[in-house]
């Protein structure tokens, strides 16, 4: 028996959309045609343009460490909890973005990855069901 299923995408704005993905190569053009649809009309990936890396600590963990315990070594801390955060978002934009450019391309294995990954957020919630 051969299992069928369809790839659905929906929104609050709109009815959902369903895709064949019985076959690998259905599975591909869906995904692709997926892709497509969040760049172009809902234009889901425009946090993807200009990424900017994060401004680094104004103090090296060393010079943190020889800081007397208070409100600046705390703040300074911080700062670097922050920087951390921010570089690990920024990295992840850059593997997306990466990701993004290929799936321009028509590269449906980047096009698939950049969908699982961002599925959920608002705009770009996807699953996969069978049909018998």
């Amino acid at each position: 028996m051969v299992k069928d299923e369809v790839l659905i995408y929906r929104n609050r704005k709109c009815d959902p959309e369903i895709w064949d993905i019985s076959t690998p190569e259905r599975k591909r053009k869906a995904f692709l045609s997926l892709f497509t649809l969040l760049d172009e009309h809902w234009q889901v990936y425009c946090d993807l343009e200009e990424l900017e890396e994060p401004k680094k600590p104004s103090m090296t963990l060393e010079e943190i460490a020889k800081l007397p315990k208070g409100k600046v070594k705390e703040a300074a801390e911080g700062e670097h909890i922050e920087y951390k955060t921010s570089l690990n978002q920024y990295r992840d934009a850059l593997f997306q973005k990466q990701l993004y450019e290929k799936a321009k391309k028509g590269d449906a294995k980047s096009a698939h990855l950049l969908l699982s990954t961002r599925n959920g957020s608002e705009y770009e919630t996807w699953n996969i069901q069978r049909t018998n």
